[in-house]
């Protein structure tokens, strides 16, 4: 303890101020990090799942197409004496089934898109709005720990005009 004092440090100030410092890791841990992580994962599996959906799409459009070719040797095994006209249908069969398959994949691929950035939008402004609340909460705390009460007055009249127009 006499080295402390004799370097000028107050050890009882010190143990205050590693105390302090702890509660603020343990309340920012509990309020910020553990709520944004959750947030975090929710969102990757929410990626993985959409991931999988476009596999599945994939995977159902190469089947469509295995379908469509068999059709087709079913077609021409049936078919011998009418060959040109089932040539005919055979092509337009084909191109109808790959547009369609086509719009289908397209659709389901923007629908899939549209709701993955629905979402990000959603989890960017949920943490915004979160982190927003808890540093208000904190610097509320702050104030009133460090200000007296005509300072307290003074700076929430300050930050309540101030306010909305830091949050746009």
């Amino acid at each position: 303890m006499e080295l402390l004092t004799q370097l000028g440090i107050n050890w009882q100030l010190l143990i205050a101020q590693i105390v302090n410092f702890g509660i603020v890791v343990a309340v920012l841990t509990y309020l910020v990090y553990k709520p944004l992580l959750s947030t975090i994962d929710a969102r990757r599996e929410r990626t993985r799942k959409s991931v999988e959906d476009a596999k599945k799409i994939e995977s159902q459009k190469r089947d469509m197409e295995v379908f469509r070719v068999e059709q087709m040797k079913k077609i021409d095994a049936e078919c011998g004496a009418f060959l040109d006209q089932a040539k005919k249908d055979a092509e337009a069969t084909k191109e109808q089934i790959l547009t369609l398959a086509q719009k289908e994949a397209d659709r389901l691929l923007t629908k899939g898109e549209e709701r993955l950035a629905e979402e990000r939008s959603r989890v960017f402004s949920e943490v915004q709005n979160d982190l927003s609340t808890i540093i208000v909460r904190l610097t509320e705390k702050i104030l009133v720990k460090e200000f007296t009460p005509e300072d307290q007055k003074k700076w929430i009249g300050d930050i309540q005009k101030e306010l909305p127009s830091l949050l746009r």
